[in-house]
């Protein structure tokens, strides 16, 4: 699997998770709901776009790299 492929399949699940949380809040919306997003889905969605940022930085290292290994 590419970086780039794999930084989508990444974005669409949490982009799903996303979706899924907003459905679960409109009948689980209490002070346990909250406390489980601010600990538990919002920190997820942290780490992924930490991740993100950094799958883009390991894409644009190996484009460089195939690049320079294609110019000798």
């Amino acid at each position: 699997m590419s970086v780039t492929s794999a930084k989508m399949k990444l974005a669409s699940a949490a982009r799903d998770l996303r979706i899924k949380w907003e459905q679960a809040t409109q009948s689980w919306n209490d002070s346990a709901s909250r406390a489980f997003e601010k600990n538990h889905v919002d920190s997820c969605e942290a780490r992924v776009r930490n991740s993100l940022k950094a799958m883009e930085t390991i894409g644009e290292v190996l484009t460089a790299v195939r690049r320079d290994c294609q110019d000798d």
